[in-house]
């Protein structure tokens, strides 16, 4: 391809300005990451406040006991929250005291089934266990509850802790009982991280282990998502309305395309920059608690995978646009190479559980999934990816880019003045021959 650099850097210039003055494009820039702050926000407190409250509506326990195991355990269930169980909860260092909010659920028992059944029918009590004979040899129990909760699993914890304590109680120590029901309340787990450091695996850090490689990866796929439905959109409106024909008498296609790719290609980066910026900005202090720091390394990757998974979806955009008549023919053909790039997201907990798996080696070297698997990779705390594989995988990337940045050329040559007839596969095919 024979291209101007000058025309090249004037086309870029024009897409740039074009779009960071544009309205819907602010609105993306702040509005996008305000959005997903609040939906987590309010996602993440609802989700403790209905835990909380599954344990304050647990005011009573109505128990059918068969075995007779349980006729002198505690007529009271003391459950525990610990503001520490909260993994969104501000914390301090020099904390001395973790605040606890105290539920207590009253026992009450009942000679058989039916009777307990009535009472819970009546509100007079929350929930029923029974507790069959052949419940020692079987540890089968069955509990009862008005409606259906998702976050129950906080009072069947309660009633399992229960159980544990009443098996016990009268045969050893009382201490020993509630050592027995909670064996390992005050465990702290040790991993080694990626500097050979073993450091304390709690709520709060097994959730950022989550969410922190997730942030890196959506970041990464939204704007090369973003980035390339620009390509499309400005290609497909321009064909639309004839600018292209006018345009074409001052540059030849090839640098008209290449300077829509850099040109909306530094608006990509602009979006990366700032939004990477506003997370660290909003996340500092909580990963410095944690004590998980974002190696420079990884920022550079995620600058690399950019750039060069931006040259094949940019491409692949471009193309598309060339050849279609509008943005909505445009758009229903681009939704299935864009969710190519959010694939790893449905793989994400075999890629996060086991970074170095084949399902995550895999997805991280298929070009198509490369830049999000990879990040995803990286960005686990507890990962070790060797280097070839990066290197590798972004050779693969590199590779298939310049392959469909020279296709999408080559289309995008003879398809941008063709209008009414979308050309099938046959014929694109054999545009992508064409030199």
């Amino acid at each position: 391809m024979s291209l101007d650099l000058q025309r090249v850097l004037t086309v870029a210039r024009r897409e740039f300005i074009t779009t960071i003055r544009r309205k819907a494009f602010l609105l993306t820039l702040v509005g996008t990451p305000l959005y997903f702050v609040l939906v987590t926000m309010l996602s993440s407190g609802t989700a403790i406040k209905e835990g909380r409250n599954a344990l304050k509506d647990f005011t009573a326990l109505g128990v059918v006991d068969s075995t007779g195991l349980f006729k002198d355990a505690d007529p009271v269930i003391v459950s525990e929250l610990k503001a520490s169980d909260n993994p969104f909860a501000k914390r301090s260092p020099v904390a001395a005291v973790v605040p606890v909010q105290t539920f207590r659920t009253q026992v009450r028992w009942y000679v058989d089934q039916p009777a307990a059944e009535r009472a819970l029918r009546s509100e007079q009590i929350s929930q029923v266990l029974i507790i069959p004979q052949d419940y020692l040899s079987t540890g089968h129990v069955r509990r009862y509850a008005r409606s259906g909760n998702l976050f129950s699993s906080a009072d069947g914890r309660s009633v399992g802790r229960w159980l544990a304590a009443g098996l016990m109680r009268g045969r050893v120590d009382p201490l020993v009982a509630d050592r027995v029901a909670r064996p390992s309340e005050h465990e702290q787990y040790f991993t080694l991280d990626k500097q050979g450091r073993f450091v304390v695996q709690d709520d709060s850090r097994e959730m950022a282990n989550v969410f922190f490689p997730m942030f890196f990866a959506l970041l990464l796929g939204l704007c090369l998502t973003i980035g390339g439905q620009y390509l499309l959109q400005g290609v497909s409106e321009e064909k639309e309305s004839r600018i292209l024909e006018s345009l074409l008498c001052t540059v030849s296609p090839e640098e008209l395309m290449g300077g829509k790719l850099l040109g909306l290609g530094s608006v990509g980066l602009l979006v990366v920059a700032v939004w990477l910026g506003l997370g660290l900005m909003v996340t500092a202090p909580a990963l410095a608690m944690m004590q998980i720091t974002v190696p420079p390394l990884l920022l550079v990757a995620a600058v690399a995978y950019f750039i060069l998974g931006y040259l094949f979806y940019g491409s692949l955009m471009i193309g598309i646009g060339g050849v279609t008549n509008n943005m909505r023919e445009a758009q229903q053909f681009s939704v299935w190479f864009t969710f190519a790039n959010f694939a790893p997201m449905v793989a994400l907990w075999a890629i996060l559980s086991r970074p170095s798996g084949p399902v995550a080696v895999g997805m991280s070297l298929f070009p198509p999934t490369a830049a999000t698997a990879m990040l995803l990779r990286l960005a686990v705390p507890n990962s070790n990816v060797p280097p070839w594989q990066v290197g590798l995988s972004m050779t693969l990337l590199a590779a298939t880019s310049w392959f469909a940045l020279q296709s999408a050329a080559r289309v995008f040559r003879i398809g941008m003045l063709m209008y009414g007839k979308t050309p099938n596969l046959p014929e694109i095919l054999r545009w992508m021959r064409q030199r």
